[in-house]
């Protein structure tokens, strides 16, 4: 009951949301117009325009609504002094300084024509900048266009609206480095509203998106693993090409995390090198725990290239300890290869040496997949009229501690000859499969034994399409009705004493009902005498082709058992598969019903399943309701949503629950407020590892995002779009 008044609550809150979201407007200072008046940069002549103006050679004094510009350069007071031989123009009852990149406001102020330097007390000023305007005021502001830097003392500065900006950062003094596109401030401030968050002696932050060495804004958070923590980044910016990050990260039930990455590209190779070391962990005394990772890809030319990833931690616990973005394979173990791609007009080569680690304490070493160093696989196609030939071949060695090595060479080739015309196709193929196990270096009972094997397969695909114009809705529509027949024949023979070294069951799906083999992998292949049967349809619309409806229904006729098998598992005798059946709907241009179900026959009950209905207006509005369901393993129900009310304000849910085991596992909450100089985002997470499990974790994200200037607080972008399909973070946002 509690679940349902969950959903209840939550459609609720999303039925007042009104459906026009608008785009961001962000108002415009006062001060920018000033910036806009043009110029050519290269005219040194002086011009003024005034109500008055009295004077000799060496000075003119101008009153009544004065107006100076030289270049791009312009003045406005209702005073203004300017003296020819210097150059130097004097505002002693203020106004306002402008050129392209910047304006200025103060009660007084001084413009240098020659050294192209303005001055002003009591200012505001507008900055331009490249991606970002900033506003602020100061008690002094100096700006320098022949080194191309402003000076400031007693400042503020921000990306927001001048009057009550959201963020803002206060200084002693400010230098902005228009060069270098870095700004220096010291004994600064950062306020948040009014309320101070933290102080800094000094502060070297970039002015605009190009990468810049310095200190960047410190990302903060708190877990139930690692308490309050810390990472205070420093970024190196060694070369157009080059840079690296080095992290300082303190955490309060651990201790003190030191990581660094070096990150390269070049014309023909990129890559990167991470460390990370906690010398002693407080939950585990005398303990150093560390991670390291390494990457490489070299192009030598259009067709070859290499892929190196190298990567491991320090024991079984790291990943779930620490927060890392590691490749994991399968959930349980650390992928480590090193590749050579070749792609040519004689064939498709792989060199590959490949090995894992585990980091799944609830998974047995045993269990881990075998290593494969080295692997070696070749493949071409050949097309020749109606005609295609399919070659394929693979060398590979495996080992695995506890078991020693094995060989195995395997072959594959394949001639098809297709006949096709509008109405349909008919498709016969034949292929033989041969491979050679090699168990010299194997510790157990099959040990120094040889193993080979050849199967021929048959198959023969044919399908035909039938159309007919129908009218609904008002249009004109194509519907479609395709049935399709696709026989297969592989011969039995005995592969039990040939370990499944990469072999494994092919995952359920319509393309299933179609596969030549029900293994993937190629030590096992399945033997098979079956006649696949299926029908689809589908509906049209004439004018643009937009697919309305498509339903489709099949299933295998087996005419022999089913004899290959990996493990102990039984000979299989059932006279057909399971029905599957596969359903899309377009109800409207935002709805979507999909469905797909493997139904077993004999006892009337799904297999496994997948329902969806998905509502989606844009990519920020869109709410998806899915169950799955697997016999005997999961039994679930999905509900995930992004919705941006307006411009400004944006939630993210999410909400696992288990049939199967009555509860909730997994819930994500979250909302986000944007504006045209600052973001902010709050996320809560509350989950289980497995649905069966009793302990439960917590996680809060906090973030701000202050444009211009970086990111601060935990950072959840990630975290969202692996939890929510489709959800796009900020612009602004960026991990580093």
């Amino acid at each position: 009951m509690v679940r349902v008044l969950h959903l209840r609550y939550f459609w609720c809150v999303f039925l007042w949301i009104p459906l026009e979201a608008g785009a961001l407007q962000c108002v415009a200072d006062p001060l920018a117009v000033f910036t806009e008046l043009g110029g050519d940069p290269d005219d040194k002549e002086v011009h003024v325009r005034a109500d008055n103006s009295a004077g000799d050679y060496r000075r003119a004094d101008f009153s009544g609504s004065v107006e100076m510009h030289q270049g791009d350069k312009h003045l406005f007071a209702p005073e203004l002094t300017y003296r020819h031989e210097e150059g130097k123009a004097e505002l002693e009852r203020g106004g306002v300084i402008s050129t392209s990149e910047a304006a200025i406001e103060g009660i007084k102020g001084h413009y240098d024509s020659e050294a192209q330097t303005a001055s002003f007390e009591e200012a505001e000023y507008y900055l331009r900048g490249k991606q970002q305007a900033a506003v602020g005021s100061a008690k002094n502001a100096r700006f320098d266009r022949t080194h191309n830097r402003d000076d400031f003392e007693s400042v503020t500065w921000t990306t927001c609206a001048r009057l009550h900006p959201a963020w803002h950062i206060k200084a002693h003094t400010l230098m902005l480095d228009h060069n270098r596109e870095r700004g220096v401030a010291r004994d600064m401030t950062l306020r948040i509203g009014s309320v101070p968050v933290f102080y800094l002696p000094y502060f070297s932050f970039p002015i605009t998106s190009a990468r810049q060495s310095g200190f960047l804004l410190p990302p903060a958070g708190s877990s139930e693993e690692r308490g309050l923590e810390l990472s205070i980044p420093y970024y190196w910016n060694i070369a157009p090409n080059q840079d690296a990050t080095f992290t300082f990260r303190p955490m309060l039930k651990r201790g003190v995390m030191v990581e660094g990455e070096y990150r390269f590209l070049g014309e023909k190779q990129e890559g990167t090198l991470y460390g990370a070391l906690l010398a002693n962990d407080r939950k585990r005394p005398h303990h150093a725990r560390w991670s390291g990772r390494l990457t490489h890809q070299y192009h030598f030319n259009d067709q070859w290239h290499t892929d190196y990833r190298y990567q491991q931690v320090s024991d079984v616990d790291y990943v779930k300890d620490f927060t890392t973005d590691f490749e994991i394979y399968d959930d349980w173990y650390l992928e480590r290869h090193l590749t050579l791609y070749g792609n040519t007009d004689y064939g498709n080569i792989m060199l590959r040496g490949q090995g894992y680690q585990r980091i799944d304490p609830s998974v047995n070493e045993a269990d881990k997949p075998y290593s494969r160093a080295p692997q070696l696989t070749y493949n071409k196609t050949l097309k020749n009229g109606n005609w295609r030939f399919d070659f394929s071949g693979e060398a590979v060695h495996f080992h695995k501690d506890e078991l020693g090595g094995a060989n195995r060479f395997s072959g594959d080739i394949s001639a098809a000859y297709r006949l096709e015309a509008a109405y349909g196709y008919i498709e016969p193929q034949i292929s033989a499969n041969l491979a050679h196990y090699d168990f010299s270096t194997r510790k157990d009972r099959l040990h120094g034994r040889h193993n080979t094997r050849f199967l021929p397969t048959f198959s023969l695909d044919s399908k035909l399409t039938f159309e007919r114009s129908v009218a609904w809705q008002g249009e004109g529509w194509t519907q479609t009705l395709e049935p399709r027949l696709y026989y297969l024949y592989t011969p039995y023979k005995d592969q039990s004493e040939i370990p499944a070294f990469d072999s494994d069951e092919r995952s359920l799906s319509w393309n299933w009902l179609f596969a030549r083999n029900r293994f993937v992998g190629q030590d096992r292949i399945g033997d098979a005498n079956q006649l696949t049967t299926s029908v689809s349809t589908g509906l049209y619309r004439d004018s643009d082709g937009q697919e309305k409806l498509r339903l489709s229904l099949g299933q295998i006729q087996y005419f022999k058992d089913r004899r290959v098998n990996l493990g102990n598992k039984p000979v299989e005798k059932q006279g057909r598969s399971l029905l599957v059946s596969e359903g899309l709907y377009q109800i409207d241009q935002h709805w979507r019903l999909y469905g797909l179900t493997f139904w077993d026959t004999q006892k009337h009950r799904p297999e496994r399943d997948v329902i969806s209905l998905d509502y989606q207006l844009d990519n920020d509005r869109f709410i998806k309701l899915a169950h799955h369901y697997g016999k005997g393993d999961y039994n679930q129900t999905t509900l995930a949503a992004v919705w941006r009310i307006n411009p400004q304000w944006r939630l993210f849910y999410r909400q696992d629950y288990s049939t199967r085991h009555h509860r909730v596992f997994n819930n994500v909450a979250g909302v986000e407020y944007n504006d045209c100089c600052w973001a902010w985002r709050l996320a809560g997470k509350h989950w289980r590892d497995k649905p069966e499990d009793d302990k439960k974790h917590n996680a809060i994200y906090l973030e701000f995002v202050l444009k211009g200037l970086g990111n601060m607080g935990n950072r959840s972008g990630r975290m969202l779009k692996n939890e929510i399909h489709g959800f796009t973070p900020l612009a602004e946002e960026h991990e580093f």
